[in-house]
């Protein structure tokens, strides 16, 4: 008698599910830097073709608006065509999109470039459709693999734009962006042709790698794999337990994007030299990499709201911090240093969490929308700190608005109620 379709998880010794997160692990360190290629290349384009840093900063917020859009369709792929044909296409917009950008000579060509083009591809290969296929192949260890997955852009941020800043003082800013979309735009396709598939259920598995059950071949006759949750879209909608996340998510945009967006041409106002100055995303990425992983293992442990509450109150006390001692490069990369330990370990998280109390059938659609609020709220930050930076002199007044938006992201996270179940 031929076996049934879910059976053949008895006899893989390792579960296709981590072979899914070793391929996501390169999309994520490869596709964000559709977005922060930008970041490397901000010193050199304030050289030439001499732009201002609000102006590049207003590209910034227009990828992001742009990007927030885009994200919810490329959720609704996820969900419908499959992660495997979403993350392949944003890597042809990636290749198409930085090679654009090479050859830009006007403003609005920069914007119809990086703001339109470029958005849509980091939609297709980031946050939304990178975590939302994680949050389909585990339930229980969701925020583990998330985690891992995660850290593929902790290294993408610590050790590409170094390398861009580098190519960028011997080549030029242009010959850098050639060759970095060429190859990258190349690598996300291969991976997502290779290592991605779409779900467990689509190549005859479950979730987590469990074994089905003799009598039910069904998921939800297995114990432990029923989910919370189970709306539909329009049911989630009406939650107000769901905006109350909508609004964290996006709130954290403001001060996460501005930094991200900010932080290499910051240090090179406190004296770091530009072809350096990639190292400065290092400093700020690299302490994440075991913070990433160990939230993840905490919040399926602990519960990820509370987890989540702890990393956002410590950001907060980081940035108050970063108010009183930032006078020189030193202290700039103290506190960047420090701000590396938890500014970012809540994208552990939040995905899985968002899956738990809503289930995995739509996570997707819901990363979507809480990122257009992400990309529409949170694309501000740049312009903002571009603005304070080019009327102050300085980028020190920042941190006390990005403490008090943390600190709203905290309430926020409060407020949110998490049933039993989804803190287990």
């Amino acid at each position: 008698m031929k076996p049934g379709p879910l059976s053949r998880t008895r006899s893989s010794r390792i579960f296709f599910g981590w072979v899914v997160v070793g391929g996501l692990f390169i999309v994520a360190c490869f596709g964000p830097m559709g977005r922060y290629i930008l970041t490397a290349l901000f010193p050199f384009l304030m050289q030439d073709p001499g732009w201002s840093r609000q102006t590049i900063g207003l590209a910034f917020t227009l990828h992001f608006w742009i990007y927030a859009f885009f994200a919810i369709l490329a959720g609704k792929m996820v969900d419908s065509l499959g992660g495997r044909a979403t993350i392949f296409l944003g890597g042809l917009f990636t290749l198409a999109g930085l090679v654009l950008l090479s050859l830009v000579k006007e403003i609005w060509q920069f914007y119809l470039v990086f703001g339109i083009l470029l958005a849509a591809a980091v939609s297709m290969t980031h946050f939304v459709p990178n975590t939302a296929l994680v949050r389909k192949w585990f339930i229980h260890k969701a925020g583990l693999a998330t985690g891992l997955v995660t850290v593929g852009t902790v290294i993408g941020f610590a050790f590409l734009p170094p390398i861009i800043s580098q190519l960028s003082a011997r080549m030029g800013w242009r010959s850098a962006c050639l060759i970095a979309g060429i190859a990258m735009g190349s690598l996300i396709m291969a991976t997502a042709w290779l290592l991605i598939r779409n779900s467990p259920e689509s190549i005859g598995l479950l979730p987590d790698g469990a074994n089905p059950s003799p009598l039910d071949e069904s998921s939800a006759a297995l114990p432990g794999l029923e989910e919370p949750g189970r709306l539909t879209t329009r049911q989630t909608l009406r939650d107000r337990n769901f905006w109350y996340y909508f609004l964290a998510y996006s709130i954290t945009g403001i001060p996460m994007q501005g930094i991200l967006s900010h932080v290499i041409i910051w240090g090179v106002d406190l004296g770091i030299p530009a072809a350096n100055s990639g190292l400065i995303m290092a400093a700020l990425t690299l302490p994440s990499i075991p913070v990433r992983i160990l939230a993840g293992w905490l919040g399926d442990r602990l519960g990820k709201r509370r987890v989540l509450i702890l990393f956002t109150l410590y950001t907060v006390a980081v940035w108050l911090l970063g108010w009183f001692i930032i006078t020189d490069r030193w202290s700039f990369f103290v506190f960047i240093l420090l701000l590396g330990f938890g500014y970012s370990a809540p994208f552990s998280l939040y995905t899985p969490l968002l899956g738990d109390v809503f289930g995995r059938g739509i996570v997707g659609t819901l990363m979507g929308i809480i990122t257009l609020g992400h990309g529409l709220i949170g694309g501000l930050g740049p312009t903002l700190w571009g603005w304070i930076a080019d009327r102050t002199g300085s980028y020190v007044l920042n941190c006390p608005i990005s403490a008090f938006c943390y600190l709203l992201v905290a309430v926020c996270l409060f407020l949110f109620k998490v049933p039993a179940k989804g803190e287990a």
